[in-house]
């Protein structure tokens, strides 16, 4: 899990959500936006699965994947993931390799 001041506050996320570039794919929306410092955020909605107990697990798994992607490369920026119904029919293996996939572009052009 990212430390507290790592994670997006409400106010900052809603400035950045309405500001960043979107980069949009079959299960995901990453928006982006150049910062200094790291800050990521992780949407979930209801649409995706109607089960609190399943958005939390995903939420985690993706949380844990970024941490793991942008801590090794040293990334800043602002990044926040919102998550499309189809995903939750992925597997983990496959929701993984997603994920860093559709992270793969930004972080290159960053």
């Amino acid at each position: 899990m990212f430390k507290k001041s790592e994670r997006l506050n409400r106010e900052d996320f809603s400035r950045f959500f309405k500001i960043g570039k979107r980069y949009n794919n079959d299960n995901l929306t990453i928006v982006y936006n150049q910062h200094p410092s790291l800050h990521v955020a992780v949407v979930v909605g209801k649409k995706v699965s109607k089960h609190a107990v399943r958005r939390n697990k995903i939420k985690r798994r993706i949380y844990a994947r970024l941490q793991d992607v942008f801590k090794v490369n040293n990334q800043t920026g602002v990044f926040i993931v919102v998550v499309k119904p189809g995903f939750n029919s992925l597997t983990r293996a496959a929701a993984d390799e997603f994920l860093v996939e559709s992270i793969a572009p930004i972080t290159k052009s960053a």
